[in-house]
């Protein structure tokens, strides 16, 4: 799977927008100002949750497509 700058920056927005990260600037020593994400309090529970529904998911996708099983 290959992903982009067009990727990752879309989706990080998102996630800032939906308050599931924060985010700050810090400067660089090599370059412009730098942004950093955190994860919230909500951002962490997101992640409990979809960490719960990716094996299930992840495995009717093996099963759809002929892979293995877990």
């Amino acid at each position: 799977m290959v992903t982009s700058e067009g990727t990752i920056y879309p989706l990080l927005s998102r996630l800032r927008r939906e308050a599931l990260v924060e985010t700050t600037w810090r400067e660089s020593p090599a370059g412009p100002p730098r942004r950093y994400y955190r994860l919230t309090a909500d951002g962490r529970g997101a992640l409990v949750r979809f960490v719960a529904e990716w094996g299930p998911f992840r495995d009717a996708v093996d099963h759809f497509v002929g892979g293995r099983q877990r």
